[in-house]
């Protein structure tokens, strides 16, 4: 239970908790109630869809369901958010350039501070208003900072044959492993270094 009672969560519908967003605005919560008592905390349970979320390997789909489940916390000057951030990611395997998916998990913890207060400086990135706290950029931030930007369709991927090209995940390939020709010239001291030399006619005195 929240220290605001027994009142639903704000934000997206969950079974049991919450009531649903704006339409339109899935990450944006109302806040008057809670800044009017510092310290006051209340579970939020938000979902939605977060167009334009990617990196040169992974992506979100635009209509894909971005998740937060936290509280927001209200403080002196601001609100503290803190919870977990969820969203289906698709890429590109970089072994065997099939199709990757995966989910982002971020936990997040910021203070959004009011801009009018003394403590605001100019280049912090998520304001809160008197009335009024967008989450998103919270949740998208979380979500870009945690895409794979190597991403794999499984950790035993066993990649494409670079002789032939085939995926050996999926098809036998009978290449041999090809080996670097620079060393080539060190192949036998192995074998020579193993074998006994014939003792010299000093030696055999």
């Amino acid at each position: 239970m929240s220290a605001a009672g027994d009142r639903p969560a704000e934000g997206g519908r969950r079974p049991g908790r919450g009531r649903p967003a704006r339409r339109g605005q899935p990450f944006s919560l109302n806040v008057r109630p809670l800044r009017s008592r510092p310290g006051t905390r209340r579970q939020v349970y938000l979902e939605g869809q977060l167009p334009g979320m990617f990196v040169s390997s992974a992506r979100v789909a635009d209509d894909a369901t971005v998740r937060f489940d936290g509280y927001v916390e209200s403080t002196l000057g601001g609100v503290t958010v803190a919870g977990e951030v969820t969203a289906p990611w698709t890429g590109v395997c970089r072994r065997c350039l099939e199709p990757a998916e995966g989910e982002v998990v971020a936990e997040v913890r910021e203070l959004c501070r009011d801009p009018g207060e003394a403590a605001w400086e100019e280049d912090e990135p998520y304001p809160v208003g008197h009335d009024e706290l967008d989450l998103q950029p919270i949740v998208r931030d979380a979500c870009i900072l945690e895409l794979p930007l190597a991403p794999l369709c499984s950790d035993g991927c066993l990649g494409l044959c670079p002789t032939c090209g085939a995926n050996r995940n999926r098809d036998e390939c009978s290449c041999d492993v090809p080996t670097d020709t620079r060393w080539s010239a060190l192949a036998g001291l192995g074998s020579e270094a193993a074998e006994p030399s014939e003792p010299t006619e000093q030696e055999a005195e």
